[in-house]
C-alpha cells in the first residue's frame, strides 16, 4: 500500500521521476495519485497531477503541455519545501 503521510519532497520526487521515466517501481505514479494524503497541502498537488492524468498519453510519454505542468508542479514543489 502506498503511504498517505508523505511530505513535499517525496511528491516532487515522484513527479521528477515519473517524468524522466525512472520511477522506482511501475505503478509508482497510479499509487501516488490515487491514494489520498494527509496533509492537505500535499494532497492538493497531488489532485493536480490525478487530475492531469486522463491527459496523459499512457505510452509513457505525456504531452507537452502536461510535462509543462508537471514541471511546474515540481518546481513548486521544491520552493515550497525550501521556504517551509
Amino acid at each position: 500500500m502506498w503511504k498517505a503521510d508523505m511530505n513535499l519532497s517525496e511528491v516532487a520526487g515522484v513527479v521528477e521521476r515519473y517524468l524522466a521515466s525512472k520511477s522506482s517501481y511501475p505503478q509508482e505514479w497510479n499509487d501516488f495519485i490515487d491514494t489520498p494524503q494527509k496533509d492537505w497541502i500535499v494532497d492538493a498537488y497531488r489532485k493536480c497531477c490525478y487530475e492531469l492524468d486522463p491527459l496523459i498519453n499512457h505510452d509513457g510519454k505525456p504531452s507537452p503541455g502536461v510535462v509543462a505542468a508537471l514541471k511546474g508542479i515540481a518546481m513548486a514543489l521544491r520552493e515550497s519545501e525550501e521556504s517551509g
